[in-house]
């Protein structure tokens, strides 16, 4: 049981998200393969996926940290007040007196409902989501703690293949100071992903290899099934729209070896064991 589900339990919460099941399609890391997820999925025509809405701003990111100070010892009885403080508020000790835990859950999954649903719903979707390349698997819990339902799919690459697509431009995990413009910190930001991805056992979660992903033939009714979905169009695979106009970059013999020594056992799990992509082979 997570920690936020302790809390929901201390204080007997109720579910906030009105029955909605989201779709949360996670990667870990730029130049993962994430949009041709994000496109499949919307080839259903029955959800809409944001596209890293914000996320130089880390606004999910900064709500999933503000939800981690909750736990079943705080905040303690003492912070709420009852009906006699109220009647009598400045003869009272209030200098801690917080809303009900209620209206915070109620705020997170207004915040989320503002930036996330209800711009979906207005556009004719009654399923919303996101891809994302930034968050972490504790994101994907708070998420989950406001959507029970929701539905999440973590997604990895070849971390040598992935660093060479996106090698030369400048990847921000969070404005304006924490870059993502070397080998080492790309690594170290795929390890991190990762490892939270493979971490976090729920079967609201899928996790998927981006090669397995576009492998010929691939049968994708698993996918469709943990999604909810009627059904995707496969020929997604056929338009690819690769967001960048130049092609993948070599890797030097360094950043080959900087990506091993991060990643190390990992990759040999996920049976990555250098780089395979035509653009990212060492010159």
């Amino acid at each position: 049981m997570t920690t936020l589900e302790k809390f929901n339990l201390r204080w007997q919460l109720p579910d906030v998200s009105d029955g909605e099941s989201p779709i949360f399609a996670l990667a870990a890391g730029w130049r993962s393969g994430s949009t041709l997820l994000q496109r499949l999925i919307c080839s259903s025509g029955e959800v809409l996926l944001w596209g890293e809405p914000y996320g130089r701003a880390g606004i999910i990111p900064s709500m999933t940290r503000s939800s981690m100070a909750l736990r079943e010892d705080w905040p303690t009885g003492g912070h709420f007040g009852n009906d006699e403080t109220y009647k009598a508020l400045s003869q009272n000790w209030i200098a801690n007196l917080y809303p009900p835990v209620e209206a915070l859950k109620h705020s997170f999954a207004a915040q989320l409902d503002a930036l996330l649903a209800e711009p979906a719903r207005q556009r004719g979707f009654e399923r919303f989501g996101l891809k994302e390349v930034r968050f972490h698997a504790l994101d994907a819990r708070f998420l989950n703690w406001i959507y029970p339902q929701a539905r999440f799919v973590f997604m990895v690459r070849n971390p040598w293949d992935a660093w060479a697509s996106a090698k030369g431009a400048t990847w921000y995990l969070q404005w304006p100071d924490r870059k993502i413009d070397d080998a080492a910190a790309y690594a170290r930001h795929w390890r991190w992903l990762v490892d939270s991805f493979l971490e976090w056992q729920s079967p609201n979660a899928m996790f998927i290899r981006y090669e397995d992903l576009t492998s010929p033939g691939i049968d994708l009714s698993p996918l469709v099934e943990h999604l909810g979905l009627e059904k995707v169009d496969s020929s997604v695979f056929d338009n690819r729209q690769r967001g960048m106009s130049r092609p993948p970059q070599s890797l030097d013999s360094g950043e080959i070896a900087t990506i091993a020594q991060i990643t190390g056992e990992l990759c040999e799990a996920l049976e990555y064991l250098g780089p395979t992509a035509k653009g990212a082979l060492a010159s």
